[in-house]
């Protein structure tokens, strides 16, 4: 009760500060094609933003709003009067925000039931582009373009490439949801305890790499006097690709990607997974497997947790995995597995040949928060700067992206410190319910994570240096009259596997690509990409 108490104290002090916002009115008219006519020019022309602007919204206006961005689906709303991140966006913005939250799996069957109904919520968060642009297509969802040059600051938080993913057919017709997290899934752990031993210098190119890897596997770096450590493990997952366990961070040393990496290069759509680059990174990896350096268990490595049994077990010099696996409860597990705590340290990724330097590439903004057509400009207006509140105020942001001030996180030496890592299961689970409004988090937000290793958090903020930008491949929408798409994205990762492996000469590199075009009308695919990319302006 005492929490309890505590909490609404803070709720009053924090809803007291919230910032006054001013509105611009609209007429109200729809422009004839079931979308909200744009707002007055003045007001467009004023370039002010609106949670900027002195003064408050003159009336409250209700917002429906579509939450399907929760981080918690399951978790319950609180009553009204602990609700302070409900509370805070209210008085902000002047709205009275009735929140939906659709259980998990439940949601589409549940917006479309409000659709059919004619009760389309006002904002609707959306988890992929193709839905984003089907309810677009049905007149369902407004065109943002007029109004987001009120809002600069919303404009500032999110890339380009985010920009571009809430775009269909030139017109801006939604907001980037929350931010997708990069750097922290798929690092290059080495064993440092292994590099010293053998007096190696921590590698920074694939040469070195390689003669890193050769030496943890013929040196006896464990010093048991027994050949039984290896210096890469990697997988593949139960469908055959080789995206995200290992291989592929090898591959981006060359600049390529497996299938669905697809970059622009010169104006040209550049199909990554067929480019000379690839052979090259086949190559580096066959070498690998014929040098030994690979444990040979690869081939049954297709889950998370059979790398990470790996990782405890410590007979491996590299690999690719979570830097979370080097926090406490990892360490826990590699004394109880292995019998030590190696000295796993987080390196950045190779320079390649061609100068590439890359970890990954930042994940597609599939998701994203869209307006109803049948919202007023007025509303409209509003909505934006709702979503400018929540992802821009620099004060309300610990209260969104980590919770209850006193409880899940405090000041600091005048900083933000995340307490969350620290609460028990009974008070997270009491305020559950604040996972309901994190989404406005940043994803390169160290703090959010509540690292509690220190090195971790470096390791976090270094990767973010190596983080390419989006693939314009991940803005494409798969071809409905494509009927090889299946079988020729099956082929092209069977070979993949085949050239690396040896169990397929590189000599029939060309072979291989001839097999696609004949077999399995790759051109058709290279046209319908190029098209695509032209329509997303990514090719002029």
């Amino acid at each position: 009760m005492k929490r309890s108490k505590s909490i609404l104290s803070v709720l009053a002090a924090v809803v007291g500060t919230g910032m006054a916002l001013s509105g611009c009115g609209g007429n109200g008219n729809d422009n004839g094609n079931g979308q909200a006519a744009a707002p007055a020019s003045s007001a467009a022309a004023s370039g002010s933003s609106q949670t900027a602007a002195s003064g408050k919204f003159a009336d409250k206006l209700k917002i429906t709003m579509f939450n399907q961005a929760t981080f918690n689906a399951a978790a319950p709303v609180p009553p009204a009067d602990k609700d302070v991140q409900h509370q805070m966006i209210e008085k902000a913005v002047n709205v009275d925000l009735q929140m939906v939250l659709p259980q998990a799996g439940e949601a589409t069957t549940k917006l479309n039931t409000l659709i059919a109904g004619g009760d389309i919520p006002d904002l609707i968060f959306l988890k992929n582009r193709a839905d984003l642009a089907n309810y677009y297509e049905q007149g369902i969802l407004a065109d943002l373009t007029p109004y987001m040059d009120q809002f600069p600051k919303l404009k500032e938080r999110f890339g380009q490439d985010s920009w571009d993913a809430s775009t269909y057919q030139g017109k801006m017709i939604a907001v980037p949801g929350y931010d997708n997290v990069n750097g922290v899934a798929h690092d290059i752990l080495i064993r440092n305890d292994w590099l010293q031993k053998l007096h190696l210098q921590v590698p920074t190119t694939p040469d070195e790499l390689f003669n890193v890897m050769k030496a943890f596997t013929e040196q006896d770096p464990d010093g048991n006097g027994k050949k039984d450590t290896y210096g890469f493990i990697g997988g593949m997952n139960k469908e055959g690709t080789l995206q995200t366990y290992g291989f592929d961070t090898l591959m981006w040393m060359f600049g390529v990607n497996p299938p669905a990496a697809i970059d622009v290069k010169d104006n040209q759509a550049q199909f990554l997974f067929t480019d000379p680059k690839m052979k090259e990174a086949l190559t580096y990896i066959h070498n690998m497997m014929e040098a030994g350096v690979v444990d040979p268990d690869w081939v049954t490595m297709n889950t998370y947790d059979q790398l990470n049994e790996k990782l405890f077990k410590g007979k491996v010099g590299v690999m690719v995995n979570d830097i979370r696996r080097l926090e406490a409860d990892g360490t826990q597990k590699m004394q109880e597995v292995g019998g030590e705590v190696p000295d796993w340290i987080v390196i950045p990724p190779m320079k390649g040949p061609y100068g590439d330097q890359i970890l990954e590439t930042k994940t597609y903004q599939s998701n994203t928060w869209a307006i109803s057509s049948k919202a007023s400009p007025e509303k409209i207006t509003r909505i934006l700067a709702m979503l400018e509140y929540l992802f821009t105020d620099e004060e309300a942001y610990p209260y969104f992206a980590y919770g209850i001030k006193g409880v899940h996180w405090d000041m600091v030496d005048g900083k933000p410190k995340n307490l969350t890592s620290e609460l028990t299961k009974e008070v997270k689970d009491e305020y559950a319910w604040v996972d309901h409004y994190k989404f406005p988090r940043r994803g390169d937000d160290a703090e959010y994570f509540s690292f509690k290793n220190p090195k971790v958090t470096e390791y976090f903020e270094e990767n973010q240096k190596y983080v390419a930008p989006t693939l314009p491949g991940s803005a494409l929408t798969p071809d409905p009259n494509d009927a090889k798409a299946a079988d020729r994205q099956k082929y092209i990762n069977e070979m993949l596997v085949k050239f690396m492996s040896g169990k397929e000469p590189l000599a029939n590199w060309d072979s291989f690509l001839n097999t696609l075009d004949t077999k399995f009308d790759l051109q058709k695919y290279k046209d319908n990409v190029t098209e695509q990319l032209k329509q997303l302006g990514y090719i002029k």
